[in-house]
């Protein structure tokens, strides 16, 4: 893989942040902001859903429990619209038929609650170089 340019994928790679505990969503959104320009946020997969129709969502990153929609009902109806948009879990469950639900969906990578910013980053920065490359592929 060709090497990436930070700043470009700061600029072009845009991430949905799905959350229902505020605190969690806050840390996660000032994290995010430092590293990306755009980042959308929403506290159940409803409003989710919404964002990722209405916005130029690349990535999204959600937790599975919440009310109203949650992160297994969203992200199978985000395949639906797109199916290459991966989905990065973030969630303190850990079990294996769960984890394999979700494989089946389709996601790009699941990391449990809680959980160390390198292995959060490494995921996410996999996650944006590929979106990224795709990106640039087009439109080479």
């Amino acid at each position: 893989m060709p090497a990436v340019d930070f700043e470009q994928l700061k600029k072009s790679v845009s991430i949905l942040c799905v959350e229902d505990e505020m605190i969690i969503m806050e840390s996660l959104k000032i994290v995010l902001k430092r590293r990306f320009d755009r980042i959308y946020t929403a506290s159940n997969g409803k409003t989710g859903i919404d964002i990722f129709k209405n916005s130029p969502v690349d990535i999204v990153i959600t937790d599975i429990l919440m009310p109203v929609m949650d992160g297994v009902e969203m992200t199978r109806q985000i395949k639906e619209i797109r199916q290459d948009t991966p989905i990065i879990v973030l969630s303190a469950l850990n079990e294996e038929p769960f984890l394999k639900k979700m494989n089946e969906i389709g996601i790009f990578g699941y990391i449990t609650k809680p959980f160390n910013d390198n292995d959060f980053f490494d995921i996410i920065y996999r996650a944006a170089e590929d979106v990224y490359n795709k990106k640039k592929a087009i439109t080479a």
